[in-house]
């Protein structure tokens, strides 16, 4: 056999080889239903940043309304991580962390609008009693800027809305620790512990989920959570959940400002387990 064409053979086989494993993956990971959890921090009347625009949110939760997708609380994920329930096929979780005040101006209007449940992840030192007026609500920078100066009436939630949301059965509040600091390991017990009884305190409810700022955490931040009586752990790595990976290292996707073809694309990809590993294997 001439050289070129032992060449041809050659490739020709190793393609067949990486299209069969390819085939494979796929095939396999559609016994594998995978939730998505969808992360959010703004939504504003334009997006940036972390922002997302008050035009394409409403049309990213009209898409989850007409195609049917089930959303979840924390409760409902507890359920079918734990193995007590099974995932519909469209099921997704949405979040929010911090707690800004245009999640209450916003947000919460259009996930009632559409009867979506949602995630509302809170920094509890920043959630106040006080009312305002807010005319033109502060991008992520200036929230923190004002969080520092002790301005929260004009950057966050107060206690009076959470309770609004959470009486309205769609909004699920839950723990973003107490003070949203980079807190050694002997500090992090007492922060979360302190944050999960303010939520049940002052809304009688159960926190049993926290989310982890900037999604720092380690094996002792997963037992004192647990101590604390935590039993949902969410990060921010990049990814899909099923039974398989657990309750305690929950993981999420990045939404940003973006249309409809771009949000069903993520949908799809992360939907399915084998899918969003084989996605992030080549594009992480």
């Amino acid at each position: 056999m001439q050289k070129p064409l032992i060449i041809v053979y050659y490739y020709t086989i190793l393609g067949g080889v990486y299209c069969f494993q390819f085939a494979s993956i796929c095939y396999n990971s559609l016994t594998v239903k995978a939730i998505p959890v969808l992360m959010y921090h703004h939504v504003n009347t334009a997006g940036s940043f972390i922002t997302v625009g008050l035009r394409n949110f409403e049309r990213q939760m009209a898409f989850l309304k007409d195609r049917g997708y089930r959303t979840i609380n924390t409760e409902d994920l507890a359920d079918i991580l734990n193995g007590n329930a099974t995932a519909a096929s469209n099921t997704v979780m949405i979040t929010f962390d911090d707690g800004w005040a245009d999640n209450w101006h916003y947000a919460y209007p259009v996930l009632r609008k559409y009867a979506l449940k949602a995630v509302f992840f809170v920094v509890t030192s920043w959630i106040h009693d006080g009312t305002a007026e807010i005319g033109t609500f502060p991008y992520h920078k200036e929230c923190k800027a004002l969080v520092a100066e002790g301005r929260l009436i004009e950057a966050a939630m107060s206690w009076e809305q959470l309770r609004e949301m959470e009486d309205s059965g769609l909004i699920d509040i839950q723990s973003h620790t107490h003070t949203h600091k980079k807190l050694d390991e002997d500090g992090i017990y007492q922060d979360i512990t302190t944050s999960k009884g303010l939520i049940e305190g002052r809304l009688s409810k159960k926190c049993e989920a926290v989310c982890w700022p900037w999604g720092i955490y380690n094996d002792k931040y997963i037992s004192d959570a647990l101590r604390a009586g935590y039993k949902l752990l969410f990060t921010t790595e990049l990814g899909t959940n099923t039974q398989k990976t657990g309750p305690l290292e929950i993981k999420r996707i990045a939404i940003g400002d973006i249309g409809v073809v771009k949000f069903r694309k993520k949908l799809f990809i992360h939907s399915d387990d084998g899918l969003s590993k084989l996605y992030l294997r080549i594009f992480k």
